[in-house]
């Protein structure tokens, strides 16, 4: 399964990212052989996925599955976008969400937006 994640460089909490980082699994098929996150930042967001993916190693390969994760840009979120299984947008209630979140709804991919 493939993930993308994008969000705001004000979004600090991660128990808010924790939350949606266990939906975005549950989604997780058996059949699935690894849980690739695809993260289009900023800074604050990639760290958050890297300790998430850094955290979820063991537990996942006790399952049997792999868990990763990449740094993109926004562009190429936006050019493969048909590719991802489930987006994830992080933000502060006052924000508004980013162009890819309507790009992930008009290719039929599920979202989550997340704000505290």
């Amino acid at each position: 399964m493939i993930v993308g994640v994008q969000g705001s460089s004000s979004f600090k909490d991660y128990n808010s990212f924790l939350r949606g980082m266990a939906v975005a699994m549950s989604n997780l098929q058996s059949e699935d052989q690894g849980f690739y996150i695809y993260t289009a930042g900023p800074a604050n967001i990639n760290a958050m996925v890297m300790e998430f993916v850094n955290l979820s190693e063991r537990g996942m390969k006790s399952r049997g599955k792999k868990i990763k994760f990449f740094k993109v840009p926004p562009s190429w979120l936006s050019e493969n976008m048909s590719d991802i299984g489930y987006f994830a947008y992080f933000s502060t209630p006052k924000e508004q969400a980013s162009k890819l979140v309507g790009e992930a709804e008009l290719n039929n991919v599920e979202v989550g937006i997340f704000r505290y």
